[in-house]
């Protein structure tokens, strides 16, 4: 006969002499073990099509179910009776291991990764510092930071391909792409100055290409550290061949980010294949994988632009150019509220993390800039902080009216077209444009 379990189908030979209630737990146990169906301690209840559940003390005999009957398993809605103990201990420790959160391999594996991460991190920059303070241990800092990644880009390879492992494999995959800025930045003599950073920019994209292609873990994250390495490595290039103020490097880096930002669903369109109709080649059946294709390279495109603008904005807050620090404040001010903002746009998880982080970090940059320069009371200080750790907390559950919506959109806008005469002002245009004495 055939049981139906949602959309589950089993074709199973039952006993006609044994209780209802007996059959039940080994079909739940193969639904389980084959299909996946979620168990638990759930009550399950067998039932013709249209009719009542059947009686779990009789048996399919008695209730005359012959061969090749349809049966449905379904979930009482009988809740379990929870289970009564005699003894205070054990009744404290069933309560426990229902509300306890267990430790499995997965958490251990993300632990790990995590923990591997910090101390890599660490080492890198201990080693880097001591690199760059002793120059005699130069070249053996750059061949310990060439040869750790290679290790590190041989273990991803192996994690994913041999065992199957995605957080391994991402979490070398990064320090992969990290050893591989620390060799660069180690290789070029002097500095650390603009070409140590192009040349270490330019060896994490380079890796950051190479990662998904060996280990075949194809994620959002290494195309987003390849996107922002890659746009690191033009500012360095930039900063390299023509005498330019960080800050205008920033603001430049700044504008362009965001409108990469605005034009990022279509370029993720575009990078998948999608088209606003079908050709005679393609069939509709390839439209979910490319769906699916064209929302992480949306996401990969998101991280890697929102990060580029806040670190352009925190370079301008931080290094404002000819002293304009009034102007560089405003500058990562209104970038980081514009990240926010465009946040409340998508609705994805990850898209909405990385922009929100991103605006986060402008601002506390803004704020640490704001307090270097002007030195405010501590009243102030103490008022500013209060404020924005309880705007953090409110803004999230505030519910708006689609008129408030509307008027947030004009807002973003508006901060929009206010920091492109700002971008000028820092990169010193008004000041050429000023000199050129025109009739």
């Amino acid at each position: 006969m055939s049981v139906h379990a949602d959309e589950i189908r089993l074709d199973l030979a039952l006993p006609a002499a044994v209780p209802i209630a007996t059959l039940i737990p080994p079909i739940a146990d193969i639904l389980a073990a084959e299909h996946g169906h979620p168990g638990g301690p759930t009550r399950y209840q067998l039932s013709c099509p249209g009719q009542t559940a059947l009686d779990g003390s009789t048996t399919l005999a008695q209730r005359g179910i012959r061969d090749g009957a349809v049966l449905i398993l379904t979930r009482s809605s009988t809740d379990i009776p929870p289970p009564q103990f005699d003894d205070t201990a054990e009744a404290v420790s069933s309560s426990l291991a229902t509300a306890a959160r267990p430790w499995t391999r997965h958490a251990a594996r993300v632990t790990g990764a995590l923990a591997a991460l910090w101390l890599a991190s660490v080492g890198a920059v201990l080693l880097t510092r001591q690199a760059v303070c002793d120059s005699d241990a130069r070249p053996v800092g750059t061949s310990i930071a060439a040869v750790a990644g290679c290790i590190a880009l041989t273990g991803a390879t192996v994690a994913h391909r041999g065992f199957r492992d995605g957080t391994t494999a991402q979490s070398l995959g990064l320090l992969a792409i990290g050893f591989a800025a620390v060799a660069g930045l180690l290789a070029v003599p002097g500095g650390p100055a603009a070409p140590n950073a192009l040349l270490a920019a330019t060896a994490a994209a380079v890796t950051a290409v190479l990662v998904p292609r060996l280990t075949r873990c194809d994620t959002p994250l290494f195309t987003a550290v390849a996107g922002f390495a890659l746009a690191s490595a033009a500012a360095a290039l930039a900063a390299t061949l023509i005498t330019v103020p960080v800050a205008a490097i920033g603001a430049m880096y700044v504008v362009v980010s965001l409108a990469l930002i605005a034009a990022s669903p279509p370029i993720s369109i575009l990078l998948a294949g999608l088209s606003p109709r079908l050709t005679d080649d393609e069939s509709a059946d390839t439209l979910p994988a490319k769906a699916i294709r064209a929302n992480a390279w949306l996401t990969a495109l998101i991280g890697a632009f929102s990060t580029t603008a806040a670190c352009g904005a925190v370079a301008v807050a931080m290094c404002p150019a000819g002293g304009h620090r009034v102007v560089g404040v405003a500058f990562a001010t209104l970038t980081g509220a514009v990240l926010l903002a465009q946040a409340r746009s998508h609705r994805d998880m990850p898209k909405s993390v990385m922009l929100v982080a991103n605006g986060t970090a402008t601002l506390s940059a803004a704020l640490v800039a704001a307090v270097v320069a002007f030195r405010p009371p501590i009243a102030w200080l103490g008022a500013t902080t209060a404020m924005l750790t309880t705007a953090a907390f409110v803004v999230p559950v505030v519910q708006l009216s689609p008129v408030a919506h509307r008027g947030l959109g004009l807002l973003e806008r508006l901060a929009l077209a206010a920091l492109v005469p700002l971008a000028c002002w820092i990169c010193g245009l008004y000041g050429t444009a000023r000199g050129l004495n025109l009739p």
